[in-house]
């Protein structure tokens, strides 16, 4: 039998119902793990194919996040992020290692988006000077980094 008492959790001023429930992890058998031995130019293959599936999924969640299919309150912070690294560790290497490979796209998706401070944003500075055959001012650059610090800190 299961006991469940809810509680009220403080969502940006409002209190919503909460449940905590958190799965325990049970690490499979010997019997059922798999490893798999690649030369190096199928391994090289093997983590592009991987790489580009994590990009594809992080991007297709900042689409849902955009269209409200996912709710805001599912990102994680540095905290979350922390505890998602032990409970992999925990795990296993492979597992940490996969969860770090995660973090590392995901930052380096964001980072191209085109907020002051962000290489994005440089990017799009670059492209721009392109468009118009000339240089953005540093007086404009100067304005969106400011302006961007500002917002982000």
């Amino acid at each position: 039998s299961l006991t469940l008492t809810p509680d009220t959790k403080s969502v940006n001023g409002k209190a919503e119902g909460f449940a905590g429930v958190v799965p325990k992890i049970i690490p499979l058998p010997e019997e059922y793990k798999t490893i798999r031995q690649y030369g190096p130019f199928s391994a090289i293959l093997e983590a592009t194919d991987k790489t580009w599936q994590l990009m594809k999924l992080t991007v297709s969640m900042l689409g849902k996040l955009i269209t409200g299919d996912v709710k805001l309150n599912n990102l994680s912070g540095p905290s979350s992020i922390a505890q998602g690294a032990g409970m992999s560790a925990e795990i296993g290497v492979i597992y940490y290692l996969m969860f770090l490979a995660l973090i590392s796209v995901n930052l380096g998706i964001i980072n191209l988006f085109p907020l002051p401070v962000l290489d994005g944003v440089h990017l799009l500075f670059l492209e721009i000077d392109k468009l118009k055959g000339g240089r953005v001012s540093e007086r404009v650059r100067d304005c969106c980094y400011r302006s961007g610090s500002f917002l982000l800190g």
